[in-house]
């Protein structure tokens, strides 16, 4: 009889085949093409930086509004002032992880890509994972909370028929 080996050639995810024909060459075609596209998010990251800026003044100039210059009753109520305020404010600081993230994804990169060192090759990986991560997860919660919105929209709506 024959024994059921779980230890054949076929490796586990995560492993890596070390044998010198399957081995990662960076050509110098993807080593151009990855530097460039380093730049181009690098690009992508400084407008990122100054949206998230323009997000702070603009939470700002709101949350300073509102309790400067309370409005009255036909006006938008200080109350609603600061929650648009405050609303920015989260926002710009969803916006820092991604960013920071980002800005050392293209960093490790670089070093990997100039250098040849698995380790920074590594790191970009890891940062690169971790952008698409929070960029998933932040996809997966807008659109839920668009369905709640739209939900309770709906219903508002058909409670005001009524």
């Amino acid at each position: 009889m024959e024994e059921n080996n779980t230890s054949t050639n076929v490796p586990l995810q995560g492993d890596v085949n070390q044998s010198p024909e399957s081995l990662l060459r960076v050509s110098s075609k993807m080593k151009a093409s990855l530097l460039s596209s380093m730049s181009w998010i690098q690009f992508f990251l400084i407008i990122s930086c100054i949206a998230v800026g323009l997000l702070l003044v603009i939470a700002l100039v709101m949350l300073v509004m509102g309790s400067v210059f309370p409005f009255g009753e036909e006006g938008i109520p200080t109350l609603v002032m600061a929650g648009i305020g405050l609303l920015y404010l989260l926002i710009a600081a969803l916006y820092v992880y991604p960013i920071v993230r980002g800005f050392k994804l293209v960093d490790h990169t670089r070093k990997a890509l100039r250098a040849g060192t698995n380790a920074d090759f590594e790191a970009s990986a890891d940062d690169l994972h971790a952008v698409l991560k929070f960029c998933g997860i932040l996809t997966i919660a807008i659109l839920v909370l668009y369905i709640i919105f739209i939900f309770v929209t709906a219903i508002l709506a058909v409670m005001n028929i009524h």
